[in-house]
C-alpha cells in the first residue's frame, strides 16, 4: 500500500509499505478520508507540539474514517464492509485512569500522527475494533472523519457545564469552535458570543450558533465582550483557538464565578494565564484533552442533522495532493475551514 509520510518541516513523501494484518482484536480500515487538524498543522510546520517532538518520518492525520475490509479472528465480523469512523487514542485499558472511565489521559495511550505512532494517511491502517464507530448508511466519510473534531466540541461542552439560558464566548472559530458553538446552542445556552482574527469565520459564525461574532483583528475582544455584557463577562468561556493568548483572554472574560474551558492547543511547551484575574474571580477552569466516550452522541447529532458538519468541510485533497492541503490550512487561505484528503 501507500503511505503519506512526514519527514520533515514542510516535506511530505510518498512511501510503498506493506499492507498490514489484523491481529486477532483488530479490524483493517480501508482509509476513505482524512481531516487536517490544526494539530497536525503544527507538527507539518515545526515537528513538534509542545515538548511532544516528531524525532522519525511519520504518518500524520487522526481524524479519519474508512470502510472495515477484514477483522482478525476475535473480532465480529459483523462489521465487515461497514463504513466506521475510528476513535484514534488506544489506551492501555489497564491502568487506573482507564478503569476510571478517564481513558483520555491514560500515561500509555499511543495516538495516531504524533511520535512514535504511525497516523491515518495511508491506504490501510489496521487499529482495535473496539476503536471502529458504525455510521448509519447515508453518512459520508468526509462527515464521518469529522465526528473526531465533533467528539472534542462534546467533550468540552460537558466540561463547561452548560445550564440553560447562560451566556458564553468562544475564542476561535475554526472547525472545533464552530462545532462547539452549534453544541452548546443545543445544550441551551442563550447568549453566545465568539471571537475570531480572521474575518472570513467572523462572518461564517453566524450560520453555526454565534449570535455575536467579532473581528478580533479589529477589535479588542475583552473590552467588546466586557462592553456588550454591561461589564458582568459571561457564563462560560471556552478557548477553540491555535494560539496562547487567548488563555489569558477567556479569564478576563468570564465573570466572577465562572467557567473556563481551554480546547486549543498552541503548540507551545508554556503560556501565560491571566492568574490573578482567575484567582480573583474564583473561575473554574478545565482542560480539554481530546474527548471520552463522545463518538456515539457525535454520530446521533451528526446523522440527525442537529450539529452540521458537512458544510464545514470546504476543500478536498486527494492524497497526492497532502502537501498542498497542508499548506492551505497553513496560510487559513481561501476561506478554509475544514481541508479533508479524500481517497
Amino acid at each position: 500500500m501507500q503511505a503519506v509520510q512526514w519527514v520533515a518541516p514542510r516535506q511530505f513523501r510518498v512511501v510503498e509499505m506493506e499492507k498490514p494484518v489484523p491481529k486477532p482484536h483488530e479490524a483493517l480500515v480501508r482509509v476513505e478520508s482524512v481531516g487536517v487538524c490544526g494539530s497536525d498543522v503544527h507538527y507539518y510546520l515545526e515537528g513538534r507540539i509542545g515538548n511532544q517532538i516528531l524525532t522519525e518520518p511519520t504518518i500524520l492525520g487522526h481524524e479519519y474514517a474508512g470502510v472495515v475490509e477484514a477483522v482478525g479472528a476475535e473480532t465480529d465480523p459483523a462489521l465487515v464492509g461497514r463504513r466506521v469512523a475510528v476513535e484514534p487514542g488506544v489506551s492501555c485499558g489497564r491502568c487506573e485512569w482507564c478503569r476510571t472511565g478517564h481513558y483520555n489521559v491514560c500515561p500509555e495511550i499511543r495516538f495516531p500522527g504524533g511520535p512514535g505512532c504511525d497516523g491515518a494517511l495511508r491506504d490501510y491502517i489496521a487499529v482495535p475494533a473496539r476503536n471502529c464507530h458504525p455510521v448509519p448508511d447515508g453518512l459520508g466519510a468526509a462527515v464521518a472523519a469529522m465526528l473526531e473534531p465533533l467528539a472534542v466540541a462534546i467533550h468540552t461542552v460537558e466540561l463547561a457545564q452548560v445550564r440553560p439560558g447562560e451566556t458564553a464566548a468562544i475564542i476561535g472559530l475554526g472547525s472545533i469552535g464552530l462545532l462547539t458553538a452549534q453544541v452548546l446552542k443545543h445544550s441551551g445556552v442563550h447568549v453566545l458570543y465568539g471571537a475570531d482574527l480572521l474575518a472570513y469565520r467572523v462572518a461564517a459564525a453566524a450560520r453555526y450558533g454565534v449570535d455575536v461574532a467579532i473581528d478580533a483583528a479589529r477589535k479588542d475582544t475583552v473590552a467588546r465582550i466586557r462592553e456588550l455584557t454591561g461589564g458582568r463577562g459571561v457564563d462560560i468561556a471556552i478557548d477553540c483557538s491555535n494560539r496562547g493568548e487567548p488563555l489569558a483572554q477567556v479569564c478576563r472574560i468570564a465573570r466572577p464565578a465562572g467557567r473556563c474551558v481551554l480546547t486549543g492547543i498552541s503548540g507551545n511547551e508554556t503560556d501565560a494565564l491571566a492568574v490573578s484575574d482567575a484567582r480573583r474571580k474564583e473561575l473554574t477552569l478545565r482542560w480539554c484533552r481530546r474527548f471520552r466516550h463522545n463518538y456515539p452522541t457525535a454520530i446521533a447529532l451528526a446523522a440527525s442533522g442537529k450539529v452540521d458538519v458537512l458544510s464545514l468541510i470546504t476543500h478536498s485533497f486527494s492524497p497526492a495532493n497532502t502537501g498542498e492541503a497542508f499548506e492551505l490550512v497553513a496560510a487559513n487561505a481561501d476561506n478554509v475551514i475544514k481541508a479533508s484528503i479524500d481517497w
